[in-house]
Parts: structure tokens; sequence; C-alpha cells
């Protein structure tokens, strides 16, 4: 008989081991760290909050949900956000048995909040009947690309031509358009990518490692500006930026001003790869920059440009969030292409929650999804 229940201590090991089974390409050892990073650093983390859910078969693991907590700012007042991760069900028993696990993901008693990442169809059906709200980024629908290993010739192609955001059938001019700028990309881009125009006497990029003061007047407008976002308290955002175990490599770049060292700006990256040794994407998650100042985002691109080099990724991914943004890399990067990264989110049913729900505002999602 398939029973469901909460993890407890004793299941860490066997969930260690079992995981590989869904995840290709992790181990036991990322899978134990992943946990110490979901439960034990995370500052949102209590002993009311499940660690999320298993089903077992007598002592057989076969199923598992992840439950991590964050801070969440909903109508400028934090709660707690419950993100899933990890959802994976043995082939043998999936249907009912897995959503199960779902369900029981819902129907916790300490969120005021549910989020989910999805690229699969199947899945955003099932989040769209439990009446998921979709959000979809970045809002301008668009990424731009730079070329950082041109030998990396298969990558390039596969991952420019054929991401995710792959075109249908119906979008044939979508597909045309990649091509054409792919031509463009190796054949022009090095002429195009003036990085270095502006005066870097003025302004110094380099790595970031850990969270300072500087952080928050470059994060207080964009809350302001919100009705639900995720927490940019000092304790969020070092697990969000500097944590590891995560799928992928974070990498966190400041801007400093050269006469005071005072931060101007900063990006947020994640470099990723499908195998550990294999050429990657560096995509941009996300941006925080003073005034949207030209000069700075040269600086951050430009350092980002290296980094990425030094990391042997192929591809660097970018994405606008102003008009100041968006002309900056439109001039400077000569590929780009239609993107569409799916998020979602649904407010628990409680009274209070359900006196919002109806005035929630302006929701501000992030590429940024907790337990990556």
């Amino acid at each position: 008989m398939i029973k469901l229940r909460e993890v407890e201590d004793k299941d860490l090991l066997p969930l260690a081991e079992f995981l590989p089974r869904g995840f290709p390409y992790t181990t036991k050892e990322f899978w134990i760290a992943r946990f110490a990073m979901w439960w034990t650093s995370n500052p949102a983390c209590t002993l009311k909050i499940p660690r999320g859910w298993v089903l077992e078969n007598d002592s057989a693991l076969l199923g598992f949900i992840g439950n991590i907590p964050v801070t969440f700012l909903v109508g400028g007042k934090e709660r707690i956000a419950a993100a899933s991760s990890s959802w994976y069900v043995d082939p043998s028993v999936r249907g009912m048995p897995s959503l199960r696990l779902f369900n029981e993901f819902i129907k916790q008693k300490n969120a005021s909040l549910f989020l989910f990442k999805a690229e699969d169809e199947e899945l955003k059906k099932i989040l769209s009947r439990y009446h998921f709200k979709e959000y979809i980024l970045p809002r301008s629908k668009k990424e731009y690309v730079y070329i950082l290993n041109k030998k990396n010739v298969d990558f390039i192609s596969l991952k420019f031509l054929f991401s995710k955001q792959i075109p249908k059938i119906a979008d044939l001019p979508e597909l045309y358009k990649r091509f054409w700028f792919l031509f463009l990309g190796y054949m022009f881009q090095r002429r195009a990518a003036r990085l270095s125009a502006f005066n870097r006497e003025v302004y110094t990029s380099s790595l970031c490692t850990s969270y300072d003061d500087g952080f928050l007047p470059l994060i207080e407008p964009f809350l302001k500006s919100c009705d639900g976002a995720l927490s940019r308290d000092a304790g969020t955002l070092n697990w969000l930026y500097f944590s590891g175990a995560r799928w992928f490599k974070r990498v966190v770049i400041q801007c400093r001003r050269s006469r005071d060292n005072t931060l101007a700006g900063f990006m947020v990256f994640d470099i990723e790869r499908t195998k550990p040794t294999g050429p990657g994407n560096m995509r941009l998650m996300e941006m925080f920059i003073e005034d949207d100042n030209p000069a700075v985002i040269a600086s951050l691109t430009s350092c980002a440009i290296e980094i990425g080099k030094k990391n042997k990724s192929a591809l660097l991914v970018v994405y606008a969030n102003s008009e100041e943004t968006e002309w900056y890399f439109k001039k400077t990067f000569l590929m780009s292409r239609a993107a569409r990264h799916y998020r979602y989110r649904k407010l628990a049913d409680t009274p209070e929650m359900r006196s919002i729900s109806d005035d929630y505002g302006t929701a501000c999602p992030s590429l940024i999804y907790p337990p990556q």
C-alpha cells in the first residue's frame, strides 16, 4: 500500500539516493548539500513548516515533492511563501499518487502564498486547474544574446535556435529571425560590441561574494512599486544570491564608483549547464541599477562577458527591464530572440488572504526561483 507522509530526518539520505533517478547528472552528495541549503541555512525555515512529502511502499521511496519556504512581501507585509521543488514520482506509480503529493503541498497551513516554476505543458494545465496565476518573464518577452566562445558551434546553434522557447510551426518567422541573428553574431559581433566605450575609470565592476548595506537603496524603489515580490532583506538576499548547492552556479557582479567605492548597480547570473563539464549559458536572472545609468550597464555587461569566458560559457543571455537597458542591449548585442519563462503563484485559501485576493495590486515576479 502506498503511503504519503511528511519528510523526516531519516528520509534525507534515502532521498539523496532516490532523486538522481529523476534528475540526471545529480549525485547523492549534491542532494545532501541541497537539502542543507533548503532547510538548514534558509532563514525562513522553521520546525512548523514541512520540508516536503514522500510517497513510500513499505520502506521503499516512490515519490517526493520539496517544500521550500521563503519570505515574501504581499501588500507591504512580510509573509511566508512556499515554493515547490524536485517533484518526482517513480514511473511505475505516476497518476493519482503524484497528484496526492501536489495536493498535500497546496493544503499546508503555514504558507500565505504558493510558488511554482513550470515549463512542461502538462504541469501548466494542472496549475491552471488549481487556479494558479501565470506570469511570463521577461515582461518584454525578449532576450539578447552574446556569443562568448565561437568554437562551441553545435551548442550555440542548438541553444540559440532551439531553446526551451523553440518556435512552433506557426511561428516560423521567429525561427528565420534566429537563423539571421545567429549569422550576424558569428560574422559581425566583435565589431558591434564596443563594450569599453564608456570611461572605465568612473566605475569598476567585479564579482561580489556577500550582501552589504549598499544593496538596499538600489532595491527599495523596486519594492515600493510592488505589492507582491520576494523579500530582499539581508538574510533572504544572502541565501538567494550566495548559497551553494544549486542546479546552476550563481554569480553576482557588482559595479562600484571608483571615487568612493559605493554601489551603483549589480546583476545576478546563473551559469546553466546540462552536463557539469560541458558548455553553458550565462543567463541574467535579475538586476538593479541606479537610475538605469548606461555607464553602469556597460561596466557590468563587460565584466559579465569576461566572467562568462572564464567559466567556459558559450553564450551570455540578458533581458531588458527598462527603456535604458533595452536601448543599451539593442545597440550592443546583434542577436535577440523571443523568450517566455513561466512562473506561477496562488494565494492561500485563508480568510486573511481571501480579503486581499481581489486587490492583489502589482505583482513583480522574478526569474530567480528560490529553490533553484
